[in-house]
């Protein structure tokens, strides 16, 4: 089911027993020993009230990085001639990469020499990585435009940090929760009574999407790439979506006997 479709509809199943049987019988025959706790404590879960919901919740996250690979390859007769060409434009990318503050960890540094017959051909790939993707198209153009054609720059490629994806998929499965103890808590007071601590909670379905129309995250991106044409939709379609799915039972307490206590 695609969460960017469709959102889930979850009606709150509550249980809930306000007089008992045992309650008044329990008053009479109190049992004793290690047998009449384990009795108690039976007696307690069969005799407990609670709340039973399902919620969800659904976050989206665009990429924070992008990835752009600049190949620059000639051939010449001889190796000082071909390196010279090559490394007089490697020198002003990595001139231009300094100037709008790219750092030396940002981008590695591939270097392939080969000889076919009395020719050499000297290829330098740099592959950097942004976090600014402003300066990152703006970099390219500028690449595109100041250099000739051989220098070629690639499409850049978004992606997620893993740190930033872990991050999200943490903070879906808490929205749930709380969306969870938020409606468990309307609920209690329409009855006029407390929302208690948690008694299970469980994650019932998690599922990841990419892109807007919910393709799954292990699809075919190739695809997906030869499709997508303007810059800002590839920036949509490596957006990733998160959908959790929560059970959670809470105990309901009733008010009367909170104040009881307090005095």
């Amino acid at each position: 089911m695609s969460c960017s479709g469709s959102k889930w509809f979850n009606p709150a199943q509550v249980f809930a027993q306000f007089t008992t049987s045992s309650d008044k019988e329990g008053s009479n025959n109190s049992p004793t020993g290690r047998h009449g706790e384990k009795n108690n404590t039976e007696e307690n879960k069969v005799n407990r009230r609670e709340i039973q919901i399902t919620e969800s919740a659904e976050i989206s996250l665009p990429p924070d990085k992008a990835k752009v690979s600049i190949t620059c390859v000639n051939s010449k007769e001889t190796v000082d001639d071909v390196k010279t060409s090559v490394n007089r434009r490697v020198d002003y990318i990595l001139h231009t990469l300094k100037s709008y503050h790219i750092k030396e960890n940002s981008y590695k540094i591939n270097r392939i020499l080969s000889r076919s017959e009395n020719i050499y051909k000297y290829e330098v790939e740099i592959v950097v990585e942004f976090t600014d993707f402003l300066k990152c198209e703006e970099i390219c153009n500028l690449l595109v435009e100041k250099l000739d054609n051989t220098v070629s720059v690639s499409s850049p490629v978004f992606f997620h940090s893993p740190s930033k994806l872990e991050s999200q998929r943490c903070q879906a499965c808490v929205s749930a929760v709380k969306n969870a103890k938020t409606k468990a808590l309307q609920v209690v007071q329409m009855f006029n009574q407390i929302l208690g601590p948690p008694i299970t909670i469980k994650e019932d379905r998690y599922e990841e999407y990419v892109g807007p129309v919910g393709e799954n995250i292990q699809g075919d991106s190739e695809k997906q790439d030869r499709q997508v044409q303007s810059y800002s939709d590839k920036i949509t379609m490596a957006t990733v979506t998160v959908c959790v799915k929560v059970f959670v039972v809470f105990e309901i307490k009733e008010k009367t006997k909170i104040h009881k206590r307090r005095k």
